[in-house]
């Protein structure tokens, strides 16, 4: 392998991050982590705390000096996260998601004072195509990474494969297959001593397997030990200086393996078998973990307690924490980094005088075994074990020193699954809430928790608080619930204000929105009904409700006007009545326009300064409104490769705004024109992204996603936007990319023919006048041409193209611009309707006859005269004609040959129909 140099610019500050200058958002900073997955503690020394915890797609590789937490979130992943692991020093750390690669990273690689970790290899797809990753581990001295899973068929059952990473092979070393019978892999551990690097044992839903790695013979071998009934196995781990493992179940049972007296036959690579032992039912509760360190094991279970036991399973010690919350992880230090005994020094005079003229008085040498806790036993011997880390199922995390008693919460907490956030307009503040009322603030400049608040809600999933938003002054916070309860909180004290909770339906809110002078507050609910909250003094009180559409999005036009739109395909404007004299209702809808034939609107902007409304659909485009006559201005083409936009927010005072797909968080500048090199996007999250919002203070984009505990910090870099632009080209250079071919492909020249044979066509000609030929088309020209070169329009998309047209300001329109308004207007995936497209709308109208293998003609022309956009009859039947003669002379003839048979339909089979309409 090459050696891995870390690259500084000159120039540039070493701390500087150099991922940064190529993305335009960069991860920056996570609110917690995903206490589903283990999490690594990497700490060589009590003074320096170092943990790898994993967050989605994202690791967090966390440091705390005593004084301030430091966290460096790394991208390395596609999907989820599900398994970290480290080798005996801590350096190289593997991790592995769901299904899609494994990575391992040095930690180090910066050297000391400027560590970024660094993926330093990667194994995609170890288990072919959407195959499994159950579990991952690197053995104590880093030379073999072992993993288990299984392929996407599930045919073949369990895998283990074993790869000698440091050489840089892409194909494993060895694959063996396990009993299916074992069920799901859970963790794999290698056993610490050294004599016995080699060996692992994996633990599966219904046992355990043990395993060896053949270094001469390049072979993995395994040994299930005989069952004796037990189910539900959570952790196994071998038992240090021992030829013993001990694996813990969901029943609170420990049961105890060791190796048989007859060793097997093999190399000196087999491993011995390891038969039952015995068990122990220790907890009625279920036990989560098990661990081995300094001659003792650990054990942490659902009722919060940790218990240690010496290496014959008899009880030492055992505590339990003040919040009883189940252990899901202990993670020890990786090295003893005190001393059992120090000895007490005796004062000396000279060293005395010395410090105190300094000022400083040096702490007295104490023996811990005299202050470390007592075992259980008859000898009262003291409990020694190094620091360690826990962490429970609500997401906290510990650092734990039974010797000097100390237990210290480290990072933020995690709790629960994040459900709505937002971010103060004026200060550099993130407030999250999550499934169990938990409100927080954090501080963005310092990346602390700043305050918290447990709202009482109901502990189901009604009563969770799905929405919350920042007044534009900043001085009011507002949640909506599941079972129709609308917070308010004071956000500067964390307190619930004096009339909180309202309740003014029973249904849930959707969205919660305040007005720019943060009088007034709407709240949406599921039944699609708007009520408007008006603030008097300190109390809001509704003032008016009224129903609307199915609403999917919505924006304040001004101080008492607003605007939404719904999936009926309409876009409505409100206004709110406060004049109690004047006899009117509070909440009135002043306009409803249709804006879509067949696409579903899904975000809403309103650019402020502007009579310009940005509405984004679901085939993939931006439309232009008017403000205020809600007329159609401009259509463009939006980012056509992860879903349609969600979540327009605006730049404050710079040219671009932020929007989210399902997985990716794009930066597009403005003004939009349909240029594919406007806009940039990074990966924001492995399953779909919920919620976005700009930070103005921070300039930062703040976004949360599926089954997140975290919401996450992205800081926005528009410099790589700008020089992306500066080699995409002028005029139709960046537009033709979208083009099969390029701006030099067949198609181009195709189109670019048809450009100017419209201008001699009969239609255009002036009996024997002279044609000259120029670089313009009639607008009245540009519909038909745009179908016959590929995009064959409805009537209402017409008269769309035709509004647009006029906005021109004149009547002849270059190539260029009819290339663009092609380009923008035809549908996202540029090309005619398919054959089985053409099949389904047949059947759809009615024209099908024959249990759907014909199409009746005359029913088709029937139809399309009273459906839709009707056309008229005789044209229809004229197309038909030109199309599929041969079914109309047939009807002629079987017409003719029986005058006295009534008359027959003209029937074509509906694959010809549909490979003829092709």
């Amino acid at each position: 392998m090459s050696e891995i140099v870390e690259f500084n610019p000159e120039g540039g500050r070493p701390s500087e991050n150099i991922h940064h200058r190529c993305h335009p958002l960069h991860l920056t900073w996570l609110s917690g982590f995903n206490p589903r997955v283990p999490l690594l503690n990497v700490s060589a020394s009590r003074d320096r705390k170092e943990l790898v915890l994993a967050s989605g797609n994202v690791l967090l590789f966390y440091c705390y000096d005593g004084e301030r937490e430091k966290v460096h979130p790394v991208v390395g992943h596609k999907n989820v996260i599900n398994m970290i692991g480290c080798e005996g020093s801590g350096q190289f750390v593997v991790s592995s998601d769901c299904s899609y690669c494994i990575n391992v990273w040095d930690r180090l690689s910066g050297g000391e004072g400027h560590q970024h970790p660094v993926a330093i290899r990667t194994i995609f797809e170890p288990f072919k195509a959407n195959g499994a990753i159950g579990a991952v581990a690197l053995n104590h001295e880093g030379k073999y990474l072992l993993a288990g899973g299984a392929e996407a068929n599930g045919t073949s059952g369990n895998q283990l494969k074993l790869w000698s990473w440091t050489v840089g092979n892409d194909f494993p070393d060895d694959t063996i297959t396990l009993p299916e019978r074992l069920g799901r892999i859970k963790t794999i551990s290698f056993c610490p001593d050294r004599e016995r690097w080699n060996q692992f044992v994996v633990t599966l839903e219904s046992g355990v397997v043990f395993g060896a790695w053949d270094s001469k013979d390049q072979k993995l071998s395994v040994q299930v030990p005989k069952r004796h009934g037990f189910q539900d196995y959570n952790d196994t781990v071998f038992v240090e200086g021992t030829d013993r493992a001990v694996s813990v179940t969901g029943a609170g049972m420990a049961v105890l393996w060791s190796n048989d007296r007859k060793p097997s036959d093999g190399s000196d690579g087999s491993v011995l078998r390891k038969e039952f032992l015995k068990y122990l039912h220790l907890k009625y509760a279920s036990i989560n973990v098990v661990r081995s360190c300094d001659e003792k094991i650990v054990t942490g279970d659902d009722d919060g307690e940790i218990r240690f036991y010496d290496n014959a399973m008899k009880i030492l010690y055992w505590f339990k924490q003040e919040d009883l919350e189940p252990i899901r992880t202990l993670s020890f230090e990786l090295v003893e980094t005190r001393q059992r005994r120090l000895p007490i020094k005796p004062p000396d005079e000279t060293d005395n005088l010395a410090n105190e003229d300094a000022g400083q008085r040096k702490p007295p040498e104490v023996n811990i075994e005299e202050i470390a806790p007592k075992d259980v036993s008859f000898e009262a011997r003291p409990v020694i074990v190094r620091g360690f880390v826990s962490a429970t199922k609500s997401g906290k995390i510990y650092d734990i020193d039974i010797v000097f008693n100390k237990i210290q919460e480290l990072f933020l907490q995690s709790p629960s699954i994040i459900t709505a956030f937002d971010v103060h307009s004026g200060r550099s503040e993130l407030c999250t809430c999550d499934g169990n009322g938990r409100i927080v603030v954090y501080d963005l400049a310092t990346k602390t928790l700043k305050k918290c608040l447990d709202v009482p809600i109901q502990r189901t999933r009604r009563g969770r608080i799905t929405t919350l938003a920042y007044s534009p002054c900043g001085t009011y916070l507002a949640g909506g619930a599941e079972n129709g309860y609308l917070w308010l909180v004071e956000p500067t004290m964390m307190i619930l204000s004096g009339s909180s909770p309202l309740q003014f339906s029973g249904e849930k809110i959707r969205q919660v929105l305040f007005s720019v002078n943060s009088k007034h507050l709407l709240c949406v609910e599921e039944n699609n009904t708007i009520t408007v909250l008006q603030r008097e003094k300190d109390d809001w009180q509704a003032m008016g409700r009224s129903g609307t559409h199915r609403l999917v999005d919505l924006a304040f036009l001004c101080a008492t006007d607003f605007v939404s739109i719904g999936e009926d395909r309409h876009m409505v404007q409100y206004t709110i009545n406060g004049d109690e004299m004047v006899q009117v209702e509070a909440l009135t809808i002043v306009k409803r326009n249709r804006i879509e034939q067949s696409a579903l609107p899904t975000a809403l902007l309103v650019f402020p300064g502007s009579d310009q409304i940005l509405v984004a659909n679901d085939q993939l485009k931006f439309k232009l409104f008017h403000r205020r006559t809600f007329e159609i201005l401009h259509t463009f083409l939006a980012p056509f490769h992860d879903g349609p936009a969600r979540c327009l927010r605006l730049l404050p005072g710079e040219d671009y705004f932020l929007f989210i797909t399902n997985n990716n968080i794009y930066l597009h500048q403005l003004p939009i024109d349909g240029n594919p090199f406007k806009y940039l996007a990074v990966r924001g999250h492995p399953k779909r992204l919920k919620g976005l919002h700009v930070g103005w203070t921070v300039r930062s984009a703040f976004t949360f996603g599926e089954g997140d505990h975290a919401v996450s910090m992205w800081k926005i870099n528009t410099s790589p936007l700008l020089e992306n632009l500066k080699h995409a080209g002028n005029g139709l250079d960046p537009f033709c990319t979208l083009l099969p071919g390029g701006k030099k492909g067949c198609y181009v020249r195709e189109i670019l023919s048809l450009f100017f044979y419209n201008q001699i066509s009969p239609k255009n000609s002036d009996g024997d006048a002279e044609l000259t030929l120029r670089d313009a088309m009639d607008t009245r020209d540009v519909p038909n041409y745009m179908r016959s070169i590929g995009f064959h329009m409805s009537e209402y998309e017409e008269k769309n193209l035709c509004k647009e047209m006029d906005l021109f300001g004149t009547y002849f329109l270059t190539f260029e611009e009819v290339t663009k308004l092609f380009l923008n207007h035809r549908t996202a995936t540029g090309g005619p309707p398919a054959a089985e497209d053409i099949r389904a709308a047949a059947t759809y109208i009615g024209a099908s006859a024959s249990l759907g293998r014909k199409v009746d003609l005359e029913r088709l022309i029937t139809q399309l005269g009273n459906m839709g956009e009707p056309m008229e009859p005789k044209m229809c039947e004229f197309y038909c004609k030109v199309l599929f003669p041969s079914a109309f002379e047939a009807k002629d003839e079987s017409k003719n040959e029986c005058s006295d048979v009534p008359e027959s339909s003209a029937c074509i089979s509906i694959e010809e129909f549909a490979d003829r309409l092709c």
